[in-house]
């Protein structure tokens, strides 16, 4: 609401301008309180502001701290893994489980799907129609894992009298899109997953051959097909189950299946530290803790592989941790300024003792020796970060804090996160101001109510000066009128003499 100090209608309509800025002047005047008032209002939505950019700036400290205090994964206790240069058989990954050192390591074979093949057919031929006569069914075991190891399902296919009749090349079609459909509704009905589908064809070796392929989509042993015939033994006389290697007529397996891990040429195969290990897939977690191998390439060249604390993602915890704390204390230094010097600002928050205090403890919490701790790894400043005159934190000393990393761990950890830790202490701070009902909400809820009042006030002051604008205009209407009246009659008598 505003008070207009401009012409109103009724009895104060054509006040001179004299008259009209006499009232300006005046309802200035008494406008003054309400202009402080309006003052006041603004310096406490500027405070609002100062404590809502306050508390975004601790919640931000607050989640770099989670990651310091957190008991269950730490960043001073990641890993890395590297292969030596030139590396190109196997890459290499670590988490914080694993335990730092160096391994050889040389890949002798991959991990590949398990093939098998039907034997050559004449492609116009029709031994398959001569030898079949009657509907067949036959099932494919097919490989699903589970968290509890390897499933097999058993999916049965249909092949009807008719699908038998014709060509060789027409049936061994005939015969892949039953298996095709057999496997489609093994996945429409949850039976397997859609990536745990076999792939079937038919290939053309030459343009007057052909033969019926099935490919599983699991690699290793575990993942190998599995085979039950028709009672006529319609998988037998393709040679699809045969137990046998496959060459260019003959069907059977196109790599040898064997009867467990070890003895199957569908693992990988890879040496470790001397030792010769097989896997169902190409890719390793459970051959060293912690530490996960991508095989890549069968070259049989031995390469060592380094696992070592990670640095660098310790370092950058470190920095993140400083700059963090730093914007809180830089915030607090301008936001809470005293200006004792002429000419100087004064903070928003200068007049608020509790956010001057919060400054002096970030920064004795930050600094502070650590109790418990081993001599020369109980103060940031050991591994390398120091405080600077206005209190912000810096790196000072990089290879301060990578010694650390590199050789006590569990110290450098504990000189974060133990009960007494600087980020638990820190923590600790942080949590008193903000989180619903802490200190800062309660500094809110304080400072919109004070703006809520003086809104109140604000609005009662519009609706007393517009009833004192009201009450002049009308006076000096008075005023004006009785003065014209005065004036007409002194000329009436004038004219009369």
């Amino acid at each position: 609401m505003g008070t207009s100090v401009g012409p109103s209608s009724g009895t104060s309509t054509g006040l001179s301008p004299q008259y009209q800025r006499l009232i300006q002047q005046t309802l200035r005047i008494e406008s003054q309180p309400k202009i402080d008032l309006e003052n006041q209002r603004e310096q406490k939505k500027n405070k609002k502001s100062a404590v809502n950019d306050l508390d975004g700036k601790l919640s931000s400290l607050q989640t770099q701290l989670d990651t310091l205090t957190d008991t269950t994964t730490n960043p001073f206790e990641g890993r890395t893994a590297s292969a030596e240069d030139g590396t190109t058989a196997f890459s290499v990954s670590a988490d914080e489980s694993a335990s730092t050192g160096t391994h050889s390591l040389s890949v002798n074979r991959l991990a590949s799907e398990d093939g098998r093949v039907s034997k050559e057919y004449t492609s116009g031929g029709s031994d398959i129609d001569n030898a079949f006569s009657s509907d067949q069914t036959f099932n494919v075991e097919v490989a699903t894992p589970s968290d509890s190891g390897t499933d097999r399902k058993s999916i049965q296919v249909d092949v009807s009298a008719s699908d038998l009749s014709g060509t060789n090349e027409e049936v061994l079609n005939n015969i892949k899109s039953a298996v095709d459909s057999a496997f489609q509704s093994a996945v429409d009905d949850g039976t397997i997953a859609s990536d745990e589908r076999p792939d079937v064809s038919v290939v053309n070796p030459t343009r007057d051959t052909a033969r019926l392929s099935i490919r599983s989509s699991q690699t290793g042993y575990d993942g190998r097909l599995g085979f039950s015939d028709s009672t006529d033994g319609l998988l037998s006389s393709l040679e699809v189950n045969a137990d046998q290697l496959a060459n260019d007529t003959r069907g059977g397996e196109l790599t040898e299946v064997g009867t467990d891990e070890s003895s199957s040429k569908l693992t990988s195969e890879f040496t470790l530290d001397g030792l010769t290990l097989t896997r169902n897939a190409s890719t390793v977690d459970d051959a060293l803790e912690g530490v996960t191998i991508n095989l890549d390439e069968a070259n049989g060249t031995e390469s060592n592989f380094e696992v070592a604390s990670d640095v660098e993602g310790a370092k950058t915890v470190v920095e993140d941790f400083i700059d963090k704390v730093n914007e809180v204390i830089t915030f607090l230094k301008e936001e809470t300024d005293l200006a004792p010097n002429e000419g100087e600002e004064r903070g928003t928050l200068a007049d608020d003792g509790t956010f001057r205090r919060l400054d002096q403890q970030l920064r004795t919490d930050a600094t502070s020796p650590v109790d418990g701790q081993p001599e020369g790894l109980n103060t940031l400043a050991d591994i390398g970060i120091e405080a600077n005159r206005d209190g912000t934190l810096k790196l000072s000393d990089e290879n301060a804090l990578e010694d650390a990393v590199r050789n006590n761990q569990d110290a450098v950890k504990s000189l974060f996160n133990s009960s007494d830790g600087v980020a638990t202490r820190l923590e600790n701070r942080v949590d008193q101001f903000i989180g619903a009902g802490d200190l800062l909400d309660s500094r809110t809820d304080s400072i919109d109510r004070g703006i809520d009042r003086m809104d109140d006030r604000i609005d009662q002051f519009d609706e007393r000066l517009e009833r004192r604008q009201q009450q002049l205009r009308d006076r000096f209407a008075n005023v004006q009128s009785t003065i014209r009246s005065l004036a007409s009659q002194q000329q009436a008598i004038s004219a009369r003499l």
